[in-house]
């Protein structure tokens, strides 16, 4: 991976530009990617807005100016630049950002659009939820914890702005864009096999960490099926990236999973979208990943590895500051569980192979309960990108 320079443009040349830009009649919008893992969730509004208007020039907030991933947005290089000169650039029109934790200039409009479907917490933080003027919701399930938290830290007077546009990443997927075979085939996989993904989160007490490669040797177990992993994008950050330790535990997952790569039925896909994986995969296997929730949409069973270090010590310590966030909470809400209540949930890993051929025999046992919960899942789904930049074109007065 091209990690990029690190550097960028310098805040002069950034907000000169800018001020060109606005001289020629364009409007500025800031694409807040400061992890490498976000580009999925503010692509394909990049895409839709490039389709629709020439009239805006975008530019790009990133740990990692000039990262060979970043190539797909087509915006050069002196249009990129660290995010540590976002709260400075008020001469930008918009800056929409995929993490709560972005922080715009004030003169700016300021908008977060969620990078994951809510789970692991009631309420986003006070003062990270401040910072932005308005929210594009991805679900009806976001509209109820983003309301939550409006309510929670009584900022009703803030008048902030809540649109309901849904999750802009799963547009193909909910659109069929991807075939099983084909996705199979393509990882050298063969699709006559069930197939069985295993999508863990990060934290440090979830599954990964604690036994995720016992449960790939357990999975490897099965008979006559593909094992698939993908880790959460942020458990590949770059070794010099800011949060790497916080979110990998030290740990190169990439070469710590290498030993299984002699398994012909097995894959570790380290970059790209889930999404492809989603179609290809008949059962997940997760702990508390919002992933899960993209896979009920799909009407899918999901199995759940219980993390009690998680629950009793994890939430305290990362979570504590978002609003009243409690592992019993976090367990059993629809709003922060990640689906644990449509899906099969054990204690052990040793009680992996029975689940998964309790999934396999009867895929639709729990089918009920994930109708129940998908109808709170998606907003505009297949056609979130759009809506994203109709409104985004009309916040802009370019429609």
């Amino acid at each position: 991976m091209n990690k990029g320079n690190g550097k960028g443009t310098s805040r002069f040349k950034i907000k000169s530009g800018m001020v060109f830009d606005k001289v020629k009649g364009k409007k500025i919008l800031i694409l807040d990617i400061e992890e490498l893992s976000f580009i999925p969730y503010i692509f394909p509004i990049y895409e839709s807005l490039k389709k629709k208007t020439n009239l805006i020039s975008f530019y790009i907030s990133t740990f990692y100016p000039g990262a060979e991933e970043l190539n797909v947005f087509e915006i050069p290089l002196n249009k990129q630049y660290h995010v540590k000169f976002n709260s400075e650039l008020s001469e930008a029109d918009i800056f929409l950002s995929p993490h709560i934790y972005g922080i715009g200039n004030e003169r700016t409009l300021r908008i977060h659009i969620n990078h994951n479907q809510p789970v692991k917490y009631q309420s986003y933080m006070k003062n990270d939820f401040k910072n932005f003027d308005m929210h594009f919701l991805t679900s009806p399930l976001h509209r109820e914890q983003t309301e939550n938290t409006i309510r929670d830290y009584s900022l009703e007077e803030m008048n902030i702005k809540l649109f309901d546009i849904g999750y802009a990443k799963s547009d193909q997927l909910l659109n069929g864009a991807f075939n099983r075979e084909n996705v199979l085939n393509d990882l050298g996989l063969d699709p006559n096999r069930k197939t069985i993904l295993y999508a863990p989160s990060w934290d440090e007490g979830l599954s990964l960490r604690m036994k995720g490669e016992n449960v790939i040797e357990e999975l490897l177990k099965i008979n006559n099926v593909n094992v698939i992993v993908k880790l959460h994008p942020i458990s590949y950050c770059p070794a010099d990236g800011p949060n790497y330790e916080f979110y990998t535990g030290g740990i190169n997952w990439k070469e710590r999973l290498e030993k299984f790569d002699s398994n012909e039925n097995f894959k570790n896909v380290t970059t790209g979208k889930a999404d492809p994986l989603l179609a290809a995969a008949d059962v997940m296997v997760t702990d508390l990943s919002s992933v899960a929730l993209e896979f009920i949409l799909l009407d899918k069973p999901v199995i759940y590895i219980d993390c009690p270090e998680f629950f009793e010590r994890t939430i305290e310590k990362t979570y504590s500051g978002f609003g009243n966030t409690t592992a019993e909470f976090v367990k059993n809400d629809p709003k922060a569980n990640a689906g644990r209540h449509t899906g099969i949930v054990i204690e052990n890993v040793s009680e992996l192979q029975m689940a998964v051929d309790r999934a396999l025999k009867d895929p639709f046992e729990l089918s009920n309960k994930r109708k129940e919960l998908a109808k709170k899942l998606t907003y505009n789904p297949g056609r979130a990108a759009d809506t994203a930049a109709e409104k985004i074109l009309e916040l802009l007065d370019l429609n």
